[in-house]
């Protein structure tokens, strides 16, 4: 992979990693992320029960459409997905995602490629991202356009590896296996620093990342929109829920 032989150090910008969520904490109170990172563990155990084999494989189209109303780009198009694509080829396809033999590198590009004409590379691409990484965290990393797009060279991992350091790669297989080694790293350093805000393990490492993201997006807009749009944009608890595909997302009390 990408970064076989580089060090940690040499790939991660921790300090800018740390500026970031010190700024985000000035845009969010800590109860506003802890109650974001309770609804992220939410999504993450009802993405384990649905996409469980047996569950999986009797699976049926309202219980798709709930799992897709949670990945952002996706969510408003999963009746119209399932309908162009039909319940069943959508499950084998997702079948053979998790639970395929191979290369994970290869059974993404296999997914991300057998719903052209039907999504763009770009929402298949953060789809089958979503549905790997939600099913198991600690084995598969999150890569959607908002941590890196590759067409413009944007997104929240970019600004916290260190300058210079290329995150890509020829095809959807291997840009997924570099940005999930890139990821892994910033895990590390976001684990060792509490870099990684309320939430637990690979969860804690999304969190940060759509922090720096809607920092960045925060900042951004706040500069170049007039008055009128920076009333009508989210603020930052709003915007790491949206991208995070948490958005009124009901949690279990905790007492």
């Amino acid at each position: 992979m990408l970064y076989d032989s580089l060090t940690v150090q040499e790939v991660v910008d921790s300090e800018s990693s740390a500026e970031f969520l010190k700024e985000a904490t000035k845009l969010a109170t800590s109860r506003e992320l802890e109650n974001i990172a309770q609804r992220l563990e939410a999504k993450q155990e009802l993405f384990a029960e649905l996409l469980a084999p047996k569950r999986l494989a009797a699976l049926a189209k309202a219980d798709f459409v709930l799992l897709l109303s949670h990945v952002f780009s996706i969510r408003r198009k999963a009746r119209r997905l399932l309908r162009l694509v039909g319940v069943e080829p959508f499950r084998q396809q997702t079948q053979e995602l998790l639970y395929g033999e191979g290369d994970v590198g290869d059974r993404f590009e296999c997914f991300v490629t057998a719903f052209e004409g039907k999504l763009d590379e770009r929402r298949s691409i953060n789809l089958a991202s979503e549905l790997l990484h939600f099913h198991d965290p600690e084995q598969y990393c999150l890569w959607t356009s908002w941590v890196w797009d590759p067409a413009t060279g944007s997104g929240a991992l970019p600004m916290v590896v260190q300058e210079g350091v290329e995150i890509g790669g020829a095809s959807p297989a291997e840009r997924y296996r570099n940005v999930g080694a890139a990821v892994r790293l910033v895990n590390e350093v976001g684990q060792a620093r509490n870099l990684s805000g309320n939430a637990a393990g690979m969860l804690g490492t999304n969190l940060l990342l759509a922090c720096v993201h809607a920092v960045y997006m925060y900042t951004v807009f706040r500069l170049k929109l007039s008055d009128e749009f920076n009333r009508i944009l989210p603020e930052l608890p709003e915007l790491v829920e949206r991208v995070l595909g948490v958005r009124g997302l009901e949690v279990a009390a905790r007492g």
